[in-house]
């Protein structure tokens, strides 16, 4: 029984896959073509039927990682915006947070290749999109009244996409207490706890 052939989209989304991997165990100068081929099974001249050169392979496999970004930002339904934002939190940290070989070492070495490359630049615009994810959440609570409307939408939006960073950058560096002993969780709570519009004031009981 002959296997079915790959489709064009098919292969390109596997050899973005195998770029970031390589990225995220060998660095952005590592993610040869050689490697890269090699990874997937097929002869380094056969990436150039799916890619025009090396940069573009990279740009993909920043593309595949915003898309889980995104995946992630888009994957609670709450209707409260504000409870949305704390299920993302807890979302992150037991998916995203623990994804070390397709989000979290690539991250890292798109970041670690520094200003002077091109690549620190694609990435940039890759994270506004996430952040961007960010303030129309908050956007969406001040205007159903759930997140206070006098909130500076773009210090929540950066606090919470930094606090993302942070739970990233501890499980690079085996620092996984951050999640598990819960200050993470409750750095979150501080967060939203700012943010939210007060209850009503408890009425004293009539004697």
């Amino acid at each position: 029984m002959s296997r079915m052939r790959k489709t064009r989209e098919e292969r390109r989304l596997e050899i973005a896959d195998a770029a970031l991997r390589i990225v995220g165990e060998h660095g952005v100068q590592g993610a040869t073509m050689a490697r890269i081929a090699g990874a997937i099974g097929i002869s380094g001249p056969a990436l150039y039927k799916h890619f025009s050169n090396r940069s573009e392979i990279l740009e993909a496999a920043m593309d595949l990682l915003l898309v889980r970004v995104i995946s992630w930002l888009d994957s609670s339904k709450n209707p409260n915006a504000l409870e949305r934002l704390r299920e993302l939190g807890t979302m992150h940290s037991s998916t995203l947070a623990t994804d070390y070989e397709g989000v979290i070492a690539p991250l890292f070495e798109f970041a670690a290749a520094g200003p002077r490359s091109h690549l620190s630049g694609q990435l940039a615009q890759r994270q506004r999109a996430a952040l961007l994810r960010f303030v129309s959440i908050i956007e969406e609570g001040r205007a159903q009244g759930t997140i206070r409307p006098n909130v500076d939408v773009q210090v929540v939006a950066w606090s919470l996409m930094g606090l993302s960073w942070i739970e990233n950058l501890a499980a690079l560096e085996g620092m996984e207490e951050f999640v598990t002993d819960g200050v993470s969780s409750r750095i979150l709570d501080h967060i939203l706890a700012d943010i939210s519009v007060p209850g009503p004031e408890p009425t004293s009981a009539n004697v």
